[in-house]
């Protein structure tokens, strides 16, 4: 895939068992017309959609538990800007995303 020529923000999270998959949520990006969900991305199943009640049942990921998974995406294409977690600025540019998409004629 091309290197995508924005950066594309990220927050790595771990389902809270002790062996929980690490997913990474893009929250800027929707991943349903409704905006109920945000796109992510796992080893497994690969892109896909999760909630923000989901996201809240997980805790952050550690860098070496997520280093893989960054690695995997990015040779995709994606550039990314790791985050801890989500950030009201996110909310906006998930909001604005939103708009450009159910409106794609509208400025």
């Amino acid at each position: 895939m091309e290197q995508d020529t924005e950066v594309t923000p990220v927050v790595f999270r771990r389902e809270r068992r002790k062996d929980g998959e690490v997913t990474a949520v893009f929250p800027t990006i929707p991943a349903d017309v409704e905006g109920r969900q945000m796109t992510c991305y796992a080893h497994v199943g690969q892109h896909g959609g999760c909630s923000l009640a989901w996201y809240n049942g997980t805790r952050a990921a550690k860098p070496e538990q997520y280093r893989d998974l960054a690695r995997e995406i990015e040779q995709l294409g994606y550039r990314l800007k790791v985050y801890a977690r989500i950030q009201p600025a996110h909310r906006k540019a998930f909001d604005a995303a939103l708009r450009r998409q159910n409106n794609p004629g509208a400025a």
